[in-house]
């Protein structure tokens, strides 16, 4: 009911402003006090001042009309791609548009001015050619569908959900709470690795561990399924696994691996701060264990 109100109060004011402009209403006695010869000016700027006026409530009025009949369309209410997307380009149209408004309130030609001040634009545009840069990325990213706000993946280094996308930034927030900007321009040129668009929603914790704590995998993976009984209602039958990823002289490299029934990030980052815990357990045991039988003469175990 609010926002139908809002979208008819702008309307109302649309097409008053646009019948100021267009002539149709004449404003002419509220200056009429002013002298003659200040009059074609003051008619000048009512002209200038109203037509802005008309494109920035026509410019709102689009975006919020866009906006209402994709969300109603698509049955959603939080933000998508497509809402960020169109916000985006209200952006950047209001900034461009607000620009050649004041130039011409101000008598201004935009000809006169690209032309007198063509070097300064050259250099202004070499200087701000990394802004432009993550602000195309950005628009690419926004509306090319491959990542989208809510989506769990990793840029680089770094793993999270993203929580916004903007002209400049993607905005990700990593299991400890701590939000991640990554300019546009390097999630660009770098792997991006989007965990939401997998068929199978498989949740994966990477170890390493060393051989001289290790006495099987397949104690090991006993061990850390064990982990998961308190869990076995939100977690697949026979979908924990652990799989070797890499084998080195003194280490190796592993993947303990299970399926969600329903993906939830809270549930996964509790279940990820379980197993961790069990795991730094078993290896301090397994440690102080090795510990006390390098004691012993010989190496050997007590009777």
């Amino acid at each position: 009911m609010k926002k139908a109100l809002e979208l008819i109060l702008k309307l109302l004011a649309l097409i008053a402003l646009t019948m100021v402009y267009a002539g149709e209403i004449d404003l002419t006695p509220l200056y009429a006090h002013i002298k003659a010869k200040y009059r074609p000016s003051a008619a000048y700027y009512v002209s200038v001042l109203s037509a802005l006026a008309v494109f920035l409530i026509l410019l709102d009025f689009i975006q919020v009309a866009v906006v209402w009949l994709y969300r109603r369309r698509m049955r959603i209410i939080n933000d998508d791609n497509f809402v960020v997307g169109i916000r985006h380009l209200y952006s950047i149209v209001l900034v461009v548009g607000v620009v050649i408004g004041l130039l011409s309130l101000f008598q201004i030609h935009i000809r006169d001015v690209l032309t007198s001040i063509s070097i300064i634009f050259a250099g202004l545009a070499i200087l701000t050619k990394d802004y432009v840069s993550n602000m195309i990325n950005g628009m690419i990213l926004t509306f090319s569908g491959q990542i989208s706000i809510g989506d769990n993946v990793r840029i680089g280094q770094h793993r999270g959900k993203i929580i916004d996308i903007t002209l400049q930034n993607i905005h990700l927030i990593n299991d400890d709470d701590d939000v991640i900007y990554i300019p546009n321009n390097t999630a660009m040129n770098t792997d991006i690795t989007n965990y939401t668009r997998r068929l199978i929603k498989r949740v994966s914790l990477d170890f390493e561990i060393d051989l001289k704590y290790l006495n099987s995998v397949e104690e090991l993976e006993q061990y850390l399924v064990e982990t998961l009984n308190p869990f076995s209602d939100q977690i697949q039958p026979n979908s924990p696994y652990l799989r070797i990823a890499e084998i080195h002289r003194g280490s190796v490299k592993c993947k303990f691996q299970y399926i969600l029934r329903v993906p939830d990030k809270d549930l996964e980052r509790v279940i990820r701060r379980t197993v961790a815990r069990r795991l730094v357990q078993l290896i301090s045991a397994r440690e102080k264990y090795v510990d006390k039988i390098s004691g012993l003469p010989d190496g050997r175990e007590e009777a």
